[in-house]
């Protein structure tokens, strides 16, 4: 991988467990902050101590284990090279202990050649989260043995939130508040194993596995212009294909058969309007869109501070509050990853050349 980006640049080879240890050596100051957060998120959230979150957590490795036994064992690594225990690395890879519902934001723009001006395929997004845990995100670059490439956003080197993979296959998405939790898969154990597909289908299959605890909203597109929007509870999903090129969303359920699992519908008014705003606007650039034209809907201040570009609500807490921390446009058909640390409206996106 060739240029320079905003965020930390985290560089894994190997096995499993061997990439794990080499992410957790060189995050291993970010883990241990990354798990205070957490901690603390928890705790406000639903009152757990991380003790009993550490408890808790251990029903759901034998699920995780099931499905994805390869990033059970980099979970090993990664608690091996940071230096904390295994029980702790894989709590904080149950989002589902922080909240039974959605957490924080995001917004995703996803759009192939069909309407790019170029003809390329183009899936950006915009992560939403609290501000103090921006210091946390690294770009992890991965060389599996026998798996394809990838690189990704991920907290800490060990949490994936989105990433593309030389196989020309990407993993973008949002948190959703479903009302259907369970102990099961942990939500991010899809979004990962989504990095090491080499086709849609298989990219599809993982994303929605059998047994998950809950789910994200996953949006799996490829380097054919194949771009397909799966909006998952733990119990049922909705694939929403970008039949006109393109394709928005945001924090809510937008398929019919779906919106039975809305936790709180009163929670999804921001969601609801930045999905509106991203559609009109990505509407208006349908036959030229480029990652200049996708950037300018990411910087986009109408109804701030509950934009597409979100700052911080100072009425709300800050363990409550959601904005933008980062910014990414994977381009499949270079393999490209266009990268802005911060928000995009002050940040500079710089760009990541992934060898094919």
């Amino acid at each position: 991988m060739k240029g320079k980006c905003g965020l930390p640049v985290v560089e894994v080879s190997g096995k499993p467990f061997d990439m794990g240890r080499q992410a957790g050596h060189k995050c291993a100051k970010l883990a241990k902050a990354y798990r205070s957060s957490m901690a603390e998120s928890i705790e406000h959230y639903t009152g757990m101590s991380w003790a009993k979150a550490v408890s808790r957590g251990k029903l759901y490795l034998p699920h995780a284990e099931a499905f994805y036994p390869d990033f059970v064992e980099e979970i090993r690594g990664y608690s091996d090279g940071a230096k904390m225990p295994f029980e702790d690395a894989f709590t904080l890879c149950c989002h589902e202990l922080l909240s039974p519902t959605g957490f924080k934001g995001c917004t995703d723009v996803a759009t192939n050649g069909d309407v790019t001006l170029e003809g390329d395929v183009l899936i950006g997004h915009n992560e939403d989260w609290s501000g103090d845990q921006l210091g946390a995100v690294v770009l992890l670059h991965a060389k599996p043995s026998k798996k394809p490439e990838f690189v990704t956003t991920a907290y800490a080197g060990l949490l994936p939130s989105s990433g593309m993979n030389n196989a020309g296959i990407s993993l973008t998405g949002n948190a959703l508040s479903p009302n259907d939790v369970r102990v099961g898969i942990p939500k991010v154990f899809p979004v990962r194993k989504v990095l090491e597909s080499r086709r849609i289908g298989e990219a599809l299959e993982s994303a929605m596995p059998e047994g998950r605890a809950s789910s994200y909203n996953n949006i799996c597109s490829d380097s054919n212009g194949e771009i397909y929007s799966l909006e998952g509870s733990a119990t049922d999903f909705a694939a929403i294909y970008a039949h006109d090129g393109y394709l928005v969303h945001t924090n809510h359920y937008t398929a019919d058969k779906m919106r039975r699992f809305e936790e709180d519908p009163s929670w999804t008014s921001c969601s609801t309007f930045r999905y509106n705003r991203a559609a009109r606007l990505i509407e208006g650039q349908l036959g030229r869109v480029t990652v200049e034209s996708i950037a300018s809907i990411f910087k986009d201040h109408v109804n701030r501070p509950g934009s597409i570009c979100r700052h911080a609500n100072p009425k709300v807490h800050p363990l409550e509050g959601s904005e933008t921390i980062f910014s990414v446009v994977y381009d499949l058909t270079r393999l490209r990853a266009h990268v802005c640390r911060g928000k995009p409206c002050t940040g500079r996106y710089e760009t990541f050349q992934l060898d094919g």
